[in-house]
C-alpha cells in the first residue's frame, strides 16, 4: 500500500520593490512680512503641511522648510529655501508641496532654474494652488507663463508701495525703524521720542568730532570705553560713525527717499533718479542746529584735503591709483594705505595687508610696504619696458598673433558643439521615453545623471577654450594699447606716474615683503625685490 504525501502550501512572501517605499515628502512656506495677518498665515501653514503630509499613510514627513518675514524676489536672501535645495542634493526626500508659485518664488528665472535643477535629481515640486506637478511633461510651459505672472503681480504691489510712498512723503509722513537707528525711540502713536541713554553717545561722538577727533579715533575711544552700539555690541565701524554725524535726523529734521529699489528690486542711493523731501523740525533734535552744521563744514573742509569730493564715492575709493591693485601673495586680501605718525615730522604713508591690519598676524605675517618704495619699484619697471620695448613687446606679440584664433581651434568647437547638440537630443529622447511608460523611472533617471554629467564636461570644456581664445584677443589688444602708451612718451621715468601706472599695471602681488610682481595689464609680469633699511628701502 503506497504512502500519500503530506503537501504543505507556502504562503507568497510580500515582495516590497522600490516604488513600494514610502515618498519622502517635505514642505516649503513663505510669508514676506511681520504683520499680525501674515504671521497667522504663517504658523497656520506650517501646522497644516505638518498635518496633511503625516495623515498620507504612503507619505513620511522629510521636515518643513519656512521662511519668515523674508521676500520671494531673491532665493539667494531666503535662508531655509537655500537649505532645502541643499538638502536635495543630499537627496533627503522625493516631493516638496508649497501653496503657490508666488510663495515659492517672484523671481521667474530663480524659480526656473531651481525646479530644472529639482527635476534633475528626480525630485518634483507640486503647486497646490496652480495644480501643477513639475515632473509632467507640460509642467515646464505652464510654471513658464505663471511664474511670470507673479513676477509681474510683484512688480504691480511695488509699484504701488512706491506711489503710496511718495504721496506720504509729499504730506512730510515717514517711518524710522528705530531697532537699527541710535538715539530715538518710538512713543504709543509711532512718533520719534529721544533715548537719552542713546542721546548721550551721540552727543560724545559730535563733541569729539568737534574737538577735532576723526572717525577712525572716535570709533577706537568709544571701544576703549566698551559702549555698546545700535547692535548691543561694542565694536565701531569708522564708516558708522560717519553716517551718524552726516545724518540729518540727530538736529531734528528728515530727508525722505534717500535710497530707491531698482529694477532689478536692489537698494541703491537715490543720486537725483527720484525726487527727495526735506521736513525741517519733524522731530525732537539731539543736536544743536548749530553744531550739526559745523560738524558738516568740518567734513567737506576734510574732505576736501584728502583729495575727496563729497557725493563721489567712486572718486574717494579710487583717488590713489594703488587703491585695489596691491594683493598678499600670502592670504589673497588687498592692502590698504596707511599714515604712520600721523601729523608729525616723522609722517611716512605705507601700504598694509588688511588680514594683517585687523590683528590676524598669525595668518599673515607679510606686514607693510612703504609707499615710496612701491612707487619706486614701478619706475624701475616702467623704464625697463621703455627701453627694452622693442625686444620685449615684438616676441610677445608674435606669440600672441601666432595664437590667435585658427582653423584648428573653429574645428575643435564646431565638434564640441555637435556632441552637445547629440547629447541634448538624447536627453529629450530619454524623458520622451519615460513619458511613454516604456522605461522605469530609475532607469532613466541613472542614464540622464550620465547624460548630464557628459554635457556638463564638454559645456564646461568649451566655455574654457572660448574663454581662452577671448583672453588671447584681450592680451593683444592690450599690447598694442601698451605700445601706444610709451611711444608716447619722451623717456625714462624719473618719478612716479598716476595715470602710467593705471594704463599699465594690472595688480601687485606680495610674495614677500621684499618681493613684488608687477603684473601689467596685457600679460606679462615682472618681479622685483628690495632691500629693507631704515629710512629709504634700497631697490
Amino acid at each position: 500500500m503506497s504512502s500519500i504525501k503530506k503537501i504543505r502550501t507556502i504562503e507568497k512572501t510580500p515582495v516590497f520593490h522600490e516604488q513600494y517605499k514610502k515618498l519622502r515628502v517635505c514642505a516649503y512656506v513663505r510669508v514676506s512680512t511681520n504683520q499680525v495677518e501674515q504671521q497667522e498665515s504663517f504658523s497656520a501653514q506650517v501646522q497644516h503641511y505638518t498635518s496633511y503630509i503625516n495623515s498620507n499613510p504612503a507619505w513620511i514627513l522629510a521636515g518643513v522648510y519656512s521662511d519668515n518675514a523674508l521676500s520671494g524676489k531673491d532665493a539667494a536672501k531666503r535662508p531655509e529655501f537655500m537649505r532645502m535645495v541643499q538638502d536635495a542634493d543630499n537627496k533627503k526626500f522625493d516631493l516638496i508641496i508649497t501653496k503657490s508659485i508666488s510663495r515659492f518664488a517672484r523671481n521667474t528665472q530663480d524659480c526656473l532654474e531651481t525646479v530644472r535643477k529639482l527635476k534633475l535629481l528626480g525630485i518634483a515640486v507640486q503647486f497646490e494652488k496652480e495644480q501643477i506637478n513639475t515632473l509632467t511633461s507640460e509642467s515646464e510651459l505652464l510654471l513658464s507663463i505663471l511664474s511670470s505672472v507673479a513676477e509681474e503681480e510683484l512688480a504691480s504691489i511695488s509699484q504701488n508701495m512706491h506711489w503710496s510712498n511718495q504721496r506720504r512723503f509729499k504730506k512730510g509722513k515717514f517711518s524710522v525703524t528705530t531697532k537699527r537707528f541710535l538715539g530715538y525711540d518710538k512713543d504709543q502713536n509711532g512718533n520719534l521720542i529721544i533715548n537719552e541713554e542713546q542721546a548721550a553717545i551721540v552727543r560724545r561722538i559730535f563733541k569729539d568730532y568737534l574737538s577735532g577727533l576723526g572717525a577712525f579715533r572716535i570709533a577706537k575711544g568709544l571701544e576703549v570705553d566698551e559702549v555698546i552700539n545700535i547692535s548691543g555690541k561694542i565694536k565701531w565701524a569708522e564708516s558708522s560713525i560717519r553716517d551718524i554725524l552726516k545724518n540729518e535726523k540727530y538736529v531734528g529734521d528728515a530727508r525722505l527717499q534717500k535710497t530707491i529699489t531698482t529694477a532689478l528690486y536692489n537698494r541703491k542711493k537715490n543720486y537725483g533718479e527720484v525726487p527727495m523731501y526735506y521736513v525741517k523740525d519733524s522731530h525732537p533734535a539731539i543736536i544743536s542746529r548749530e553744531d550739526f552744521e559745523k560738524v558738516q563744514e568740518l567734513m567737506t573742509e576734510r574732505a576736501k584735503s584728502k583729495g575727496n569730493i563729497q557725493g563721489n564715492r567712486k572718486r574717494y575709493t579710487n583717488r590713489y591709483a594703488l587703491t585695489g591693485t596691491i594683493i598678499c601673495g600670502n592670504c589673497e586680501n588687498t592692502f590698504k594705505r596707511h599714515i604712520d605718525n600721523c601729523g608729525t615730522v616723522a609722517e611716512s604713508v605705507c601700504w598694509i595687508c588688511r588680514t594683517y591690519i585687523i590683528g590676524r598676524k598669525n595668518c599673515c605675517g607679510v606686514g607693510r610696504i612703504k609707499e615710496e618704495t612701491i612707487k619706486g619699484l614701478f619706475v624701475k619697471v616702467y623704464n625697463r619696458l621703455y627701453n627694452d620695448r622693442a625686444k620685449l613687446l615684438e616676441d610677445y606679440k608674435s606669440r600672441l598673433e601666432k595664437e590667435k584664433l585658427t582653423e584648428l581651434d573653429n574645428e575643435r568647437i564646431a565638434k564640441l558643439d555637435e556632441e552637445i547638440e547629440k547629447l541634448v537630443r538624447q536627453e529629450r529622447a530619454l524623458f520622451l521615453i519615460e513619458e511613454k511608460g516604456y522605461a522605469d523611472h530609475n532607469l532613466v533617471k541613472a542614464e540622464h545623471e550620465e547624460l548630464v554629467k557628459k554635457l556638463t564636461q564638454l559645456q564646461t570644456e568649451r566655455s574654457d577654450w572660448m574663454a581662452e581664445i577671448n583672453e588671447r584677443d584681450t592680451r593683444l589688444a592690450r599690447t598694442l594699447e601698451l605700445e601706444a602708451v610709451l611711444e608716447a612718451q619722451d623717456g625714462n621715468l624719473i618719478e612716479f606716474s598716476d595715470d602710467l601706472y593705471r594704463n599699465i599695471v594690472e595688480k601687485i602681488v606680495v610674495k614677500e615683503r621684499t618681493k613684488l610682481i608687477f603684473h601689467l595689464k596685457n600679460g606679462p609680469a615682472f618681479e622685483e625685490t628690495y632691500t629693507l633699511k631704515r629710512g629709504h628701502d634700497i631697490f
